[in-house]
């Protein structure tokens, strides 16, 4: 264990690292399905024992005779219900109304519904209001990320005397990414090989969870690297690798205690879950397995590398 370095290993850490935050990147771009919400259409909700793909199979040729070509169907089982959610692009609000009429006439003549009171819920989205929704979504992301970078360099104010605020930015900046990457990119795993599950604001939420989870981590870590830099202030023979190095060891185990214990509540989220549950456990439960990563083998690498102290040090940890 002690011939284990990570920060003699930076190179590596960071370009697998940057590796992965790029396939993540593409898998998610070329995976991505965004519901309702953000491209508009129809979700309804219903009470039926039929088979949701036989639901999804007639639905989708139903919609194709009445001249939605493209429409996109999705039918989910939420254990009491059923879910019907229909993403078409269409040109006006009025398209998408007639488009919920059509649906419910589809629902009569299936006998799934015997009138439309029988409609548990309902939501009719224009595609004015899901261009919103979407550009909204992605700004709150973004938002989110500034804040936290903002919000960190104050957290360190201590640290800035060692470490320049420039670096900080960087790192903080660098993992807060590669969180992103990551978790984004197993969704669109599954998005890959589930045409029902596709980008919402439950998505959204779940992405800016991960964010303030990573963040948490990588506070840890800093402040320990903080903590020891002071200790060691009046050893001119200590180097800066080796701190970062011991803070990283000493951090490890209660990032990854915090981890797992955690994991443990999603884990249980995701069994027992089902529909929005389900997938907000899956998204956030992968994101704080990358922001462990993250904080521990690219925030410190990363902050080494930065300070230029490398080549200089390397052979000596």
């Amino acid at each position: 264990m002690n011939k284990f370095r990570i920060i003699k290993k930076s190179y590596i850490w960071i370009t697998l690292a940057l590796a992965l935050a790029i396939g993540s990147l593409c898998i998610f771009l070329l995976s991505a399905q965004y519901s309702e919400e953000f491209t508009g259409g129809v979700s309804i909700s219903i009470t039926t024992d039929q088979e949701t793909d036989t639901i999804q199979t007639n639905l989708k040729n139903f919609l194709e005779d009445q001249g939605y070509k493209g429409a996109n169907v999705h039918v989910n089982d939420q254990g009491e219900t059923v879910q019907i959610k229909i993403n078409a692009s269409l040109e006006s609000d009025e398209k998408v109304a007639e488009l919920s009429d059509d649906v419910q006439i589809f629902l009569l003549s299936q006998k799934l519904i015997t009138s439309s009171e029988d409609i548990i819920g309902q939501a009719i989205i224009g595609p004015s209001v899901g261009s919103y929704m979407k550009t909204t979504a992605f700004q709150a992301l973004i938002v989110g990320v500034l804040l936290m970078v903002i919000y960190m360099l104050f957290a360190f104010a201590k640290i800035r005397k060692e470490i320049s605020t420039g670096v900080l930015a960087i790192s903080v900046l660098g993992v807060l990414i590669f969180n992103i990457l990551g978790t984004i990119g197993a969704y669109g795993l599954r998005m890959m090989f589930s045409s029902t599950i596709q980008v919402d604001t439950v998505f959204i939420v779940a992405v800016l969870t991960v964010i303030a989870y990573g963040i948490n981590d990588v506070i840890v870590i800093f402040d320990r690297i903080r903590e020891n830099i002071l200790r060691h202030a009046k050893d001119k023979n200590m180097l800066i690798g080796k701190i970062i190095e011991n803070s990283l060891r000493q951090s490890m185990r209660r990032s990854i205690g915090t981890s797992l214990s955690t994991l443990l509540v999603l884990l249980a989220m995701f069994i027992f879950g089902t529909g929005i549950l389900q997938q907000f456990a899956f998204t956030v439960g992968v994101g704080v397995i990358v922001a462990t990563f993250g904080s521990i083998f690219v925030g410190g690498p990363l902050t080494y590398l930065l300070m230029g102290k490398f080549k200089s040090e390397v052979s000596k940890l």
